[in-house]
């Protein structure tokens, strides 16, 4: 059986199902709101999204922002490297708005201002980690250490990067985790076992009907990335994907 889509990712099992069904706002309402702010949060949740995806970078300083890019001339009207800069900096950045390309009213927030939010909202997130390569390690203690001891949201923490899963989970064995990856593992019950994994998290265009059937035989939770058409949608669910995660958290809404 062959699937194929768009991009990159997915969340958790059982009890971490998106309440509010099977999609999973990609860094929030990412196709109308600028991406990773709050503002992209809210209007997810307000759309009728019962989990979002954030990515999270490290800053000089050890500051924990939502940042996609490892650079921000992408999403904001500055320019430089996160890991080169103060949280400070980059707070004080605008975020560029997706739809009019100009700039908004809107700050690129802390990961505690997004737990703040997801907690008032009874969110569930996706948080992803994203490295500067080679202190994979010291970043994800670092952001073990803004999460509180006792979630008051769903949470599930993934990442590209196998160092940040394992020195993750020494820091917080609590908090399940996720690997994201552009095509599934072969053997995803391994994979698992070696990285104490709950969900797998792919490209969409690198997920087949065989790497879903695998993924579920092993128990674990799937999703894929990143999905904006309705039919594909549909497709992926059909097959046996927990979720999929979309720039659109009203993509299903006429169905």
């Amino acid at each position: 059986m062959s699937l194929s889509s768009a991009e990159n990712k997915a969340p958790p099992r059982g009890g971490a199902t998106p309440a509010a069904g099977p999609l999973i706002a990609h860094r929030g309402a990412s196709a109308i709101a600028p991406e990773n702010t709050l503002e992209a949060l809210r209007m997810a949740h307000e759309m009728g999204c019962g989990w979002v995806e954030i990515d999270a970078q490290v800053c000089a300083d050890g500051t924990v922002v939502l940042m996609h890019d490892h650079t921000v001339e992408r999403t904001t009207d500055g320019a430089g490297a996160v890991a080169m800069m103060l949280g400070e900096a980059v707070r004080d950045l605008t975020c560029i708005d997706p739809v009019t390309g100009a700039a908004s009213s809107h700050r690129p927030p802390l990961l505690t201002d997004v737990i703040a939010l997801c907690g008032e909202l009874r969110l569930g997130l996706v948080l992803e980690i994203k490295p500067t390569w080679g202190i994979d390690a010291e970043d994800a203690e670092r952001v073990a250490a803004v999460l509180p001891a006792e979630m008051p949201f769903p949470l599930l923490v993934t990442s590209f990067s196998t160092p940040v899963l394992r020195a993750f989970h020494v820091s917080r064995p609590d908090v399940p985790l996720g690997l994201a990856c552009l095509k599934p593992p072969r053997d995803p019950a391994r994979c698992a076992h070696e990285l104490a994994l709950t969900a797998i998290h792919s490209n969409a265009a690198y997920t087949l009907g065989e790497d879903i059937r695998r993924m579920r035989e092993a128990g674990l939770q799937t999703a894929v990335a990143t999905v904006d058409d309705a039919r594909e949608a549909r497709r992926f669910l059909d097959a046996g994907i927990d979720g999929v995660m979309t720039d659109h958290p009203d993509l299903l809404k006429e169905a």
